[in-house]
């Protein structure tokens, strides 16, 4: 990725967006990220990997655009416009790359994975509103397209099915049988999911990481308030959403009646907001456990190709945990479970 400092950073800033302040690097996987801090407000400088296309960067400033109209009560990432109209510009690398910037609003609060843990919050309330945020987010998105909805995204669960060679590399034999059992199935519905149920563009990332809780005057007490981090999008089952921010909730709970707890607040305040089928609900399950192969496989292919990273597979603990926990929990139970919310 190109070299910029974060004075650098706040000079393009103040030359395309007419904003003066502060620039601190935030961590970032793949891009550069920079905190922008401003007597207007604060900011996020994003440089793109020259890897992610204007096409890629677009559909993301665009949903983001379409929310601001269609889901107003949640904080979102707003979309800054230069003083040309513009939210999407190009930059040359030091080594004579094109890569693209943008800037949006900067989101205050703390992760979910920082407050999930806290035993002196109300985690019902919490775990209810996790629920209502991505009920509507996903209520929000369901009339959005985009040319690049259909894009190929690595993160895709529709990518499951390629993944079988890596079942063989699962070295415990338990889990191996797991992976290949819940796997497979997906693989054979998966195409029938698609002619039945609802389809739409998708966060496909609600993760523990790029979800916002906050107190607000309307709501003192802590709640998610808002998502971030749309590069993941896609056009899915909407359920695959749910399933998706279910599986990263469930991380932070271990006992089998948290679990079972978790699951029902987290449904119940997504169909308060963005109601399900009853078919819907029915699959719901088998789209978690497919989501939970999906992180198992992708992370032994990850281990498989880098070896002396061990904490591919020490990060992998609670997904291997919460899949055998689920497994051995009664089916005809957490259906009834999950069909309780209608």
């Amino acid at each position: 990725m190109q070299t910029i400092t974060p004075e650098q950073a706040l000079a393009l800033v103040e030359q395309h967006w007419h904003l003066s302040g502060t620039a601190k690097e935030l961590p970032s996987y793949a891009d550069r990220n920079f905190k922008i801090h401003t007597p207007q407000g604060n900011y996020v400088f994003k440089i793109a990997n020259p890897n992610w296309s204007h096409a890629d960067l677009d559909i993301e400033n665009a949903a983001l655009l379409h929310l601001a109209k269609t889901c107003p009560d949640l904080t979102l990432p707003q979309v800054m416009l230069t003083r040309s109209g513009q939210h999407i510009l190009p930059l040359i690398t030091g080594g004579g790359q094109e890569c693209h910037m943008r800037l949006l609003s900067f989101v205050e609060g703390e992760i979910y994975a920082n407050v999930a843990v806290r035993e002196d919050l109300d985690q019902h309330y919490l775990q209810t509103s996790l629920g209502i945020a991505i009920g509507k987010l996903d209520r929000g998105l369901e009339n959005f397209q985009h040319a690049s909805m259909d894009r190929y995204v690595d993160w895709s669960i529709s990518n499951l099915p390629e993944l079988q060679d890596e079942i063989a590399y699962v070295t415990e034999d338990d889990l191996r049988e797991l992976v290949r059992h819940h796997t497979h199935y997906f693989a054979k519905q998966e195409a029938t999911w698609k002619k039945t149920l609802p389809m739409s563009v998708i966060h496909n990332d609600a993760n523990d990481f790029n979800v916002i809780v906050a107190a607000t005057a309307a709501d003192p007490k802590p709640h998610v308030n808002a998502i971030i981090d749309f590069g993941d999008m896609c056009r899915h089952l909407r359920i695959v959403d749910l399933a998706i921010t279910v599986v990263y909730a469930l991380q932070h709970v271990e006992k089998d009646q948290a679990v079972i707890d978790c699951i029902r607040a987290i449904l119940q305040g997504y169909q308060s907001q963005n109601p399900l089928s009853k078919q819907e609900i029915q699959a719901l399950y088998h789209v978690i456990m497919a989501r939970l192969c999906q992180s198992i496989l992708m992370a032994t292919r990850a281990y498989r190709r880098n070896p002396d990273n061990d904490y591919i597979l020490v990060s992998q603990k609670g997904v291997r945990r919460l899949i055998r926990q689920l497994n051995a929990m009664d089916y005809p139970y957490l259906q009834h479970l999950f069909l309780s919310v209608l």
